[in-house]
Order: C-alpha cells, then structure tokens, then sequence
C-alpha cells in the first residue's frame, strides 16, 4: 500500500472515530488498542496505523473504514481497490497469465521449420531441373512469414491526443488550427503546370517604400483598479465575499479571540457545530495545549484559489476553495501545515448568505522549512 494514503487513513481515524469506536475496531481486525503505546486518540491513532502496517492488516484496516464510514471515506481518500483489481494484482492471476501466454513460441516454431523447408526446395528444384524458363520464373512462396512477427498494436501506432487537441481533429484538414495544434494536413494535389508559368507565378514583386504612419499619442494611463476590480463575476460574488468573511473570524475564533456567538452570523446550526467542535476539541488536540490556551496558537491562512461560486438557485449557493492553513503553538513549536479543497454550501438569509454544510478535502500536508 502507498504510504501517501497512511496520513489520509490517520486523518480519518482522528476526526471520524471516538475512543470507543477505536476499540471496537481494533478488535475487528485483530489488535489490543489497550495495549498499544501511545496516550489518547492522537496517539493510538499513530500506533494503530503502525501495528496494522507491521502485522499487514493495513488492507483489512482499510476495507473495515470504508464500511463504517462509506462518505468520509469517500471523502478523504477515494474508491478503494476493487475486488478484480485485486485479483488482478495477486501471484495465483500473473501465473495463470504466464502459463496462457506460454503456447505463442510452440506455435511459431514448426512455422519457422516449414518456412525453412519451403526456402531450400525453391531453392534446390530449379537447379535440378535445368530448364531456363522455369529458372526464370521461381515459384512463389506462401507469404506465411507474416505469423513469425509480431504486428504493431495500436498503443504503439496511434499518435498520443491531448484533449484539447480533440476538437481541432474536428476541422478540415486545411484548418490553421489543425496544424498549428500539432496535426500534420496531407499536401493537397497541385495540377501539373508549364514551369515557366509557376516561376512567372512565384515571383514576388519588388515592395515600394512607404511611409511611416505618425505615432498616436500615448494613453492617459488609468488608476489603479482595487481589489474588487481584479475578481471575476464568480469570485466578486456576493457568497463567495461571505467566504473571506467567514475565513477572517474564524482567525480569531481559532486563536481565542472570538467566541461561538459571534459565528452564529454566517452559520446555521449543524455546520456551526462542526466549526466549535473543530476549533475547541479537535484542534487543541492535535496542537497539543489546553482548550483554554488558544491564544498561544499561531494561525495563518492563504487561498491557493480564491473562493468562487459554482453554482446558484433563488435560495442557496455553492462556493468552492483550495486553503492553505498553518497552525504552530508558540508554547512547544508544534505546528501543522495543511492544504485542502472546500466545499460550502451555503443557504440565502434575507440579505446574507449562512453556511449550512461543509465538505473538505486534503491535498498535501506537511509544513515547508
């Protein structure tokens, strides 16, 4: 198994299991959770990945968070490997293909010998025989030599397509776009011409001098566009500025300077508990410092892609963004770096947009020296 997928299983674990349910799944695939090194679910979490890596029950680990938790699963890590991919994969299916594979050479031999037989007669009946007219016109050979050599297969003819080279296949062969896009055109068929008439035709006439047109006068140059100016239609809209909004308080919620209160504003019930829970239980846990201590958190934040609305009814929207967020403690210089793409659906208020779910998803983790 990659171990690009180890943080996104912990990930998981961390977030969607309570201790209670970490036993119970220790239990299923084997493993004493009581008797792995390690303090709270911070990290069991770590051991339990270690324990099922070194007994090779990461597979069997892996097939039980699927089942439990089918969405975060989904979420977090993607489709696991299907049955047939893993039969595919398993030494009892490459020995079968082997042995399928293995009858090619004996049926090429005797095809071999038979070419060689069928090469030499040709070659030893006319000598024998003497006769000028039938030394003239050798008979023909069975074209059976075509069964020695392995055809081309059409991975290895067909052209590599871009996709979006696709739509300039599309066009007349004589299309610009064609070519310019890395199609050669077939020459087109010229009709046979006298040559001294083509090189009266390819001549090119002798340019007259013309006269430099008078420079323009130079452009006014215009202010500075702010910051609203510089966002597309689907940035500047009115949910996606809700989500810099959002961003900007829970800074200060993160770091204890903003309480749950003050995020009922921009969110409804259920979301905003998946924020206070974050914010007081999760993140204090993994930072490693008292729930009362946030104001020794460190947080910035950074859009890789700004937040834009992607779709849009009456009555609701939905507005996508890749975050970067960096948290350190000033206390141990613990930190944690992580990129993640957000999803946030978002619910019209009046004049206001609320969030009334959010969806992440982790891109890369790790914080840069």
């Amino acid at each position: 198994m990659n171990d690009q997928i180890l943080p996104k299983l912990r990930e998981l674990l961390l977030n969607e299991f309570s201790e209670p349910e970490l036993i119970a799944l220790c239990k299923e695939i084997g493993l004493d959770y009581e008797a792995l090194p390690g303090t709270g679910a911070f990290g069991k979490t770590r051991e339990i990945l270690a324990a099922a890596r070194a007994q090779d029950k990461l597979r069997m680990l892996q097939n039980r968070l699927r089942e439990l938790k089918p969405e975060a699963y989904a979420i977090s890590i993607g489709a696991a490997v299907t049955p047939a991919e893993a039969q595919a994969d398993s030494p009892a299916h490459s020995e079968r293909g082997t042995k399928a594979g293995s009858p090619a050479p004996r049926t090429i031999l005797p095809l071999l010998m038979l070419l060689a037989l069928v090469i030499g007669a040709s070659l030893i009946f006319p000598t024998l025989s003497g006769n000028p007219a039938s030394q003239a016109a050798p008979q023909a050979v069975p074209e059976v030599t075509s069964t020695s050599r392995p055809q081309p297969t059409l991975a290895a003819s067909a052209p590599t397509v871009q996709p979006e080279t696709i739509a300039a296949m599309a066009t007349p062969a004589d299309s610009p776009s064609a070519t310019a896009d890395g199609f050669q055109t077939a020459p087109a068929e010229m009709p046979e011409t006298d040559s001294s008439t083509m090189a009266t035709s390819t001549a090119l006439p002798t340019p007259e001098p013309t006269a430099l047109p008078t420079p323009e006068p130079t452009p006014t140059p215009l202010p500075s566009p702010t910051a609203t100016d510089a966002l597309s239609a689907e940035e500047a809209h009115p949910a996606a500025m809700t989500i810099r909004q959002i961003n900007d308080q829970l800074l200060l919620f993160y770091s204890g300077k903003a309480s749950a209160e003050d995020l009922e504003y921009f969110w409804t019930s259920k979301a905003l508990k998946t924020v206070v829970d974050f914010g007081n239980i999760r993140l204090p846990r993994a930072m490693r410092i008292a729930p009362n201590r946030r104001d020794a958190l460190e947080i910035k934040h950074e859009y890789l892609r700004a937040p834009r609305i992607i779709s849009e009814t009456e009555s609701s929207a939905v507005v996508a963004s890749r975050e970067f967020w960096h948290y350190a403690n000033s206390l141990n210089r613990n930190e944690v770096c992580e990129v993640r793409d957000y999803i946030y659906d978002m619910v019209r208020d009046e004049e206001r947009y609320r969030v009334r779910s959010i969806q992440s998803r982790l891109v890369r983790s790790g914080c840069e020296s």
